[in-house]
């Protein structure tokens, strides 16, 4: 059904329902329940877009830019101001022309995070993404402290179908990474996506595990393009801009993995790491399945976060269902054809039945049936030659189905006359003619 397939859109505003909920229905009661455009209006809309985790600094950048463009444009009503917030917003989270650049050439993706961000499951669907593009992928699995995790890793390696390099539980994570890029290069890979354990960020020793393995990363492959990019639970809110802050100090970022936007009344905190951190979120997760971690549009997430609707996001919205009903009608189309051809078959089976019956009357009519078919064996095939035993055999009857006709065997015992042209008899008629069975059909 087209309802239990939605898109990728679709299921981004389905996730964003309680950041809507939480900022989206005050942002509206102060654009819509205020009589005008003065300081107070200002410091209403200052306070919601802080409490839904916005940012200090960004609602600052977006006050002082709706403030400008009020007077540009001679605004007078609040309700005028709503579109202002959100190309504001858009604009703060435009993500550059060259953040994709690590998928143009030869990789090493360093990923990064404290314990239960979703770095393991990120690791995988990212794999998957760039497999998707045509990429030669290699995962390194350098979370050798928490138990099993190379077997969950291996599992998502799996379901995005690229090779894993991995070490033994307690392993030197540092020895893991050198062994796959080695392997990355040997390999000709195109991208080497490298898992780390989770660590708190004020945790010195664990930071500086993460150091080593970028300095061996940069010593035995100087020529690959680098991209560092840190996980971070969109739940966690502001605490995720500290963790942020922290892993910065010891890898220089690059991008923002933002995992489990489905279940957060906290969606701003996108907005205020973009803006505080001038680090661009790159990807957004909105589930649990591998197809669920996709590229971030600021566009797209602004439009679901305050449920804007345009040209655009309504084609990525209704996209699957118009695709899963493509594959219903194909799907019935061919029933018809299959009911057509079963119709067919019907007919060509009575058109066969009705050949048989004409042809046993034909034959029946003919006398050209085998005795068989006068006793309803339906078999209408004709004898070519009447053998011995058939002509000995005195007592066998022929019967006609048409006409109900009798033929019998004629024993010889039947003296025999022969009738003159004129209708007298002949003198041939006392004449006794050799007695010999005949058999005879009636035609």
């Amino acid at each position: 059904m087209a309802g239990e397939k939605k898109g990728f859109f679709s299921r981004l505003k389905e996730g964003l329902n309680k950041t809507r909920d939480n900022i989206v229905a005050g942002i509206d009661a102060v654009f819509y329940g205020a009589s005008e455009i003065d300081d107070d209006f200002y410091e209403e809309l200052e306070e919601i877009l802080i409490m839904g985790d916005i940012g200090v600094n960004a609602t600052n950048d977006i006050i002082e830019r709706m403030k400008d463009e009020v007077k540009k444009r001679h605004l007078r009503h609040p309700s005028e101001c709503k579109e202002l917030l959100v190309e504001s917003i858009k604009e703060q989270m435009l993500v550059g022309e060259t953040a994709y650049d690590f998928e143009k050439k030869q990789s090493v993706i360093f990923v990064i995070g404290v314990n239960g961000v979703g770095k393991t499951t990120s690791v995988g669907k990212l794999a998957s993404i760039l497999k998707g593009q045509g990429k030669k992928v290699l995962i390194a699995a350098a979370d050798t402290f928490r138990a099993a995790a190379g077997d969950q890793l291996a599992e998502w390696a799996h379901r995005a179908g690229v090779d894993m390099i991995g070490g033994a539980d307690g392993a030197d994570p540092a020895s893991v990474i050198y062994d796959a890029v080695n392997a990355a290069k040997a390999r000709k890979a195109d991208i080497l996506i490298c898992d780390t354990a989770g660590r708190l960020h004020n945790k010195k020793n664990l930071m500086e595990e993460l150091k080593k393995m970028n300095r061996i990363i940069d010593r035995e492959f100087p020529d690959a393009h680098r991209e560092n990019l840190i996980v971070l639970d969109g739940t966690t809110g502001q605490n995720a801009l500290s963790q942020a802050r922290e892993f910065g100090e010891v890898a220089n970022l690059t991008g923002v993995i933002l995992t489990k936007m489905d279940g957060t009344a906290k969606g701003g905190i996108a907005v205020a790491i973009q803006s505080e951190l001038n680090v661009p979120v790159k990807y957004i997760g909105v589930g649990e399945t591998i197809e669920d971690l996709q590229k971030f549009h600021s566009e797209e997430f602004v439009n679901a976060l305050f449920d804007v609707k345009t040209e655009k996001s309504a084609e990525s919205e209704h996209a699957e269902e118009a695709y899963a009903d493509e594959e219903n009608t194909d799907k019935a189309y061919a029933n018809e054809e299959h009911a057509d051809k079963a119709y067919a078959d019907e007919g060509n089976a009575d058109k066969e039945d009705v050949d048989k019956v004409q042809t046993s009357l034909t034959a029946n009519a003919t006398g050209e049936g085998t005795a068989a078919d006068s006793y309803g064996s339906g078999e209408a095939t004709q004898p070519e030659t009447l053998g011995d035993s058939a002509a000995e055999n005195d007592s066998s009857v022929m019967e006609n189905n048409d006409a109900g006709d009798r033929a019998e065997w004629n024993t010889g015992e039947t003296d025999q006359e022969t009738v003159d042209p004129d209708g007298t008899d002949s003198d041939a008629e006392d004449t006794q003619k050799p007695k010999k069975k005949k058999w005879f059909f009636w035609k």
